[in-house]
């Protein structure tokens, strides 16, 4: 009985490592994507790195995707600001916005968002993966 136990452990414990790195990052990406189409300011900047923020900025004052330009001090501001200038077709793509074709490389990934047609860049720090820029990319 004992070593069947251990033996349904070892397996259950197995096969969640397989794919798991992949399914994190993905995650990370569906969380922060459902964010943006929420509204939901903190779930998205919360997936991000300091410098994916600065980048992120960097970028939504630079008219990014044919938008007004859009000036914010803070990725919360800046998120906030992005919700209310897209429109409800772009929401209900980014809902939709499945994640597939996840590239891993050691403590690196990119995720692509189908639908929105973003490659979103990934690290993994301290055992969590965060996303470290290709956001809104021209």
């Amino acid at each position: 009985m004992r070593a069947t136990l251990l033996a349904t452990v070892l397996i259950a414990l197995l096969m969640a490592g397989c794919g798991g790195d992949e399914g994190a990052a993905e995650d990370t990406v569906s969380t922060a994507i459902s964010g943006l189409a929420e509204g939901d300011e903190e779930k998205v900047c919360d997936q991000l790195t300091a410098g994916a923020k600065k980048k992120l900025l960097a970028t939504l004052a630079d008219n990014p995707l044919g938008f007004k330009n859009i000036r914010a001090k803070t990725c919360e501001d800046g998120i906030t600001k992005l919700y209310d200038s897209l429109g409800e077709p772009i929401r209900a793509v980014l809902r939709d916005g499945e994640v597939e074709d996840t590239r891993l490389d050691g403590d690196k990934a990119v995720v692509h968002v189908t639908g929105a047609g973003m490659d979103i860049e990934l690290a993994k720090i301290s055992d969590r993966w965060m996303i470290t820029g290709g956001l809104f990319k021209k």
